[in-house]
Protein backbone atom coordinates (compact mmCIF):
# COMPACT_ATOMS: atom_id res chain seq x y z
CA UNK A 1 0.00 0.00 0.00
CA UNK A 2 1.45 3.61 -0.62
CA UNK A 3 1.62 6.24 2.04
CA UNK A 4 -1.32 8.13 2.16
CA UNK A 5 0.55 11.44 2.69
CA UNK A 6 2.17 10.77 -0.14
CA UNK A 7 -1.00 10.19 -2.18
CA UNK A 8 -2.47 13.61 -0.62
CA UNK A 9 0.55 15.44 -1.52
CA UNK A 10 0.39 13.91 -5.45
CA UNK A 11 -3.35 14.75 -5.36
CA UNK A 12 -2.33 18.58 -4.31
CA UNK A 13 -0.31 19.14 -7.08
CA UNK A 14 -3.19 18.83 -9.48
CA UNK A 15 -3.84 22.22 -8.08
CA UNK A 16 -0.54 23.82 -8.45
CA UNK A 17 -0.45 27.32 -10.07
CA UNK A 18 2.22 29.08 -11.80
CA UNK A 19 4.14 30.62 -9.01
CA UNK A 20 3.82 27.33 -6.94
CA UNK A 21 5.52 25.54 -10.33
CA UNK A 22 8.02 28.51 -10.06
CA UNK A 23 8.85 27.75 -6.92
CA UNK A 24 8.46 24.21 -7.46
CA UNK A 25 11.16 24.18 -10.38
CA UNK A 26 13.86 25.58 -8.09
CA UNK A 27 13.20 23.16 -5.73
CA UNK A 28 13.27 20.21 -8.47
CA UNK A 29 16.60 21.19 -10.59
CA UNK A 30 17.89 20.36 -7.02
CA UNK A 31 15.94 17.54 -5.82
CA UNK A 32 16.26 15.80 -9.12
CA UNK A 33 20.42 15.43 -9.00
CA UNK A 34 20.16 14.28 -5.20
CA UNK A 35 20.21 10.61 -5.08
CA UNK A 36 16.46 10.17 -3.53
CA UNK A 37 14.66 7.12 -3.94
CA UNK A 38 16.47 6.23 -6.92
CA UNK A 39 20.27 6.49 -7.47
CA UNK A 40 21.95 9.32 -9.81
CA UNK A 41 22.74 6.96 -12.35
CA UNK A 42 19.10 5.51 -12.96
CA UNK A 43 18.26 9.06 -12.66
CA UNK A 44 20.97 9.85 -16.03
CA UNK A 45 19.90 6.92 -17.57
CA UNK A 46 16.25 8.17 -17.63
CA UNK A 47 17.18 12.02 -18.41
CA UNK A 48 19.39 10.20 -21.32
CA UNK A 49 15.83 8.62 -22.53
CA UNK A 50 13.95 11.95 -22.29
CA UNK A 51 16.43 13.81 -23.83
CA UNK A 52 17.18 11.08 -26.76
CA UNK A 53 13.26 11.64 -27.52
CA UNK A 54 13.35 15.12 -27.25
CA UNK A 55 16.39 14.96 -30.26
CA UNK A 56 18.23 17.80 -27.88
CA UNK A 57 22.01 16.32 -29.17
CA UNK A 58 23.28 18.91 -26.53
CA UNK A 59 21.31 17.52 -23.69
CA UNK A 60 22.33 13.84 -24.77
CA UNK A 61 26.04 15.00 -24.99
CA UNK A 62 25.65 16.01 -21.28
CA UNK A 63 23.88 12.95 -20.18
CA UNK A 64 25.64 10.51 -21.31
CA UNK A 65 28.76 12.30 -19.94
CA UNK A 66 27.19 12.22 -16.87
CA UNK A 67 25.86 8.88 -16.79
CA UNK A 68 29.26 7.87 -17.78
CA UNK A 69 30.99 9.49 -15.11
CA UNK A 70 28.55 7.66 -12.93
CA UNK A 71 29.31 4.07 -13.99
CA UNK A 72 26.95 3.75 -16.70
CA UNK A 73 28.39 1.48 -19.36
CA UNK A 74 28.19 1.52 -23.18
CA UNK A 75 25.70 -1.40 -23.14
CA UNK A 76 23.28 -0.02 -20.37
CA UNK A 77 23.12 3.36 -22.50
CA UNK A 78 22.61 1.27 -25.75
CA UNK A 79 19.63 -0.38 -24.39
CA UNK A 80 18.48 3.07 -23.71
CA UNK A 81 18.53 3.81 -27.01
CA UNK A 82 16.11 1.34 -27.28
CA UNK A 83 13.76 1.59 -24.80
CA UNK A 84 13.67 5.52 -26.55
CA UNK A 85 13.36 3.77 -29.90
CA UNK A 86 10.43 1.60 -29.05
CA UNK A 87 8.14 4.32 -27.09
CA UNK A 88 8.97 6.84 -30.25
CA UNK A 89 7.82 3.90 -32.02
CA UNK A 90 4.32 3.28 -30.41
CA UNK A 91 1.46 4.22 -32.52
CA UNK A 92 -0.98 6.85 -32.33
CA UNK A 93 -3.83 5.07 -32.20
CA UNK A 94 -3.91 2.02 -29.41
CA UNK A 95 -7.26 0.92 -30.77
CA UNK A 96 -5.60 -0.83 -33.48
CA UNK A 97 -3.61 -4.45 -34.39
CA UNK A 98 -0.25 -2.11 -34.73
CA UNK A 99 -1.19 -1.08 -31.28
CA UNK A 100 -1.51 -5.23 -30.12
CA UNK A 101 1.44 -5.67 -32.10
CA UNK A 102 3.55 -2.76 -30.61
CA UNK A 103 2.42 -4.18 -27.11
CA UNK A 104 3.47 -7.63 -27.87
CA UNK A 105 6.80 -6.51 -29.31
CA UNK A 106 7.30 -4.08 -26.32
CA UNK A 107 6.29 -6.26 -23.53
CA UNK A 108 8.91 -8.98 -25.15
CA UNK A 109 11.91 -6.42 -24.93
CA UNK A 110 10.55 -5.19 -21.52
CA UNK A 111 10.62 -8.79 -20.68
CA UNK A 112 14.20 -9.76 -22.08
CA UNK A 113 17.37 -10.20 -20.06
CA UNK A 114 20.14 -6.65 -19.97
CA UNK A 115 22.16 -4.82 -18.41
CA UNK A 116 19.24 -2.51 -16.75
CA UNK A 117 16.67 -3.74 -15.17
CA UNK A 118 13.50 -4.05 -15.80
CA UNK A 119 11.86 -1.66 -13.68
CA UNK A 120 14.35 1.21 -15.06
CA UNK A 121 13.40 0.30 -18.54
CA UNK A 122 9.77 1.16 -17.62
CA UNK A 123 10.67 4.10 -15.58
CA UNK A 124 13.10 5.64 -19.08
CA UNK A 125 9.93 4.66 -21.12
CA UNK A 126 7.96 6.11 -18.44
CA UNK A 127 9.94 9.75 -18.62
CA UNK A 128 9.56 9.32 -22.09
CA UNK A 129 5.73 9.66 -21.78
CA UNK A 130 5.49 12.26 -20.02
CA UNK A 131 7.43 14.40 -21.62
CA UNK A 132 5.49 13.24 -24.97
CA UNK A 133 2.02 13.58 -22.92
CA UNK A 134 0.90 10.36 -23.70
CA UNK A 135 -1.79 9.17 -20.92
CA UNK A 136 -1.75 5.83 -22.33
CA UNK A 137 1.34 5.66 -22.49
CA UNK A 138 1.97 6.92 -19.42
CA UNK A 139 -0.84 4.39 -17.82
CA UNK A 140 1.45 1.52 -19.30
CA UNK A 141 4.50 2.19 -17.89
CA UNK A 142 3.44 3.27 -14.65
CA UNK A 143 1.77 -0.36 -14.08
CA UNK A 144 4.01 -2.55 -15.78
CA UNK A 145 7.09 -0.17 -13.31
CA UNK A 146 4.91 -1.22 -10.63
CA UNK A 147 4.61 -4.94 -11.82
CA UNK A 148 8.50 -5.42 -11.88
CA UNK A 149 8.74 -3.46 -8.38
CA UNK A 150 9.00 -0.12 -8.35
CA UNK A 151 7.64 1.89 -5.61
CA UNK A 152 5.08 4.39 -6.19
CA UNK A 153 7.47 6.96 -4.66
CA UNK A 154 10.33 5.74 -6.98
CA UNK A 155 7.42 6.10 -10.50
CA UNK A 156 6.70 9.79 -9.32
CA UNK A 157 10.37 10.74 -8.83
CA UNK A 158 10.28 10.72 -12.76
CA UNK A 159 8.58 13.88 -12.67
CA UNK A 160 11.03 16.52 -11.33
CA UNK A 161 12.98 14.76 -14.18
CA UNK A 162 10.49 15.36 -16.71
CA UNK A 163 9.76 18.82 -15.62
CA UNK A 164 13.30 20.05 -15.97
CA UNK A 165 13.38 18.55 -19.76
CA UNK A 166 10.35 19.33 -20.98
CA UNK A 167 8.97 22.23 -17.90
CA UNK A 168 5.36 23.32 -18.13
CA UNK A 169 3.83 20.33 -20.80
CA UNK A 170 5.14 18.19 -18.63
CA UNK A 171 3.50 19.57 -15.30
CA UNK A 172 0.60 19.04 -17.21
CA UNK A 173 0.69 15.29 -16.40
CA UNK A 174 0.81 15.64 -13.15
CA UNK A 175 -3.12 14.41 -13.28
CA UNK A 176 -2.46 11.00 -15.69
CA UNK A 177 0.98 10.12 -13.26
CA UNK A 178 -1.70 10.40 -9.87
CA UNK A 179 -4.72 8.63 -12.20
CA UNK A 180 -1.91 6.26 -12.75
CA UNK A 181 -0.37 5.42 -9.68
CA UNK A 182 -4.13 5.32 -8.07
CA UNK A 183 -5.33 2.86 -10.57
CA UNK A 184 -2.39 0.65 -9.77
CA UNK A 185 -3.15 0.87 -6.32
CA UNK A 186 -6.56 -0.47 -7.27
CA UNK A 187 -5.38 -3.05 -8.81
CA UNK A 188 -2.31 -4.52 -6.39
CA UNK A 189 -5.09 -3.81 -3.72
CA UNK A 190 -7.75 -6.28 -5.41
CA UNK A 191 -4.88 -8.93 -6.75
Amino acid sequence: MVDTDFMQSLKRARTYGLGEFLEIIGELSQESTKKGILDRKHKELITLGIALAKGCHRCIDIHTEAAVKLGATDTEMLQVRRVALYVQASPEHHHTELWKAWMDSWREFSLSKGCIDRRCRELVGLGIALVQQDARLIDMHVKAAREFGASPEEIFEVMPIALLMDGAPALSQIPQLVHALEQSELLEVAA
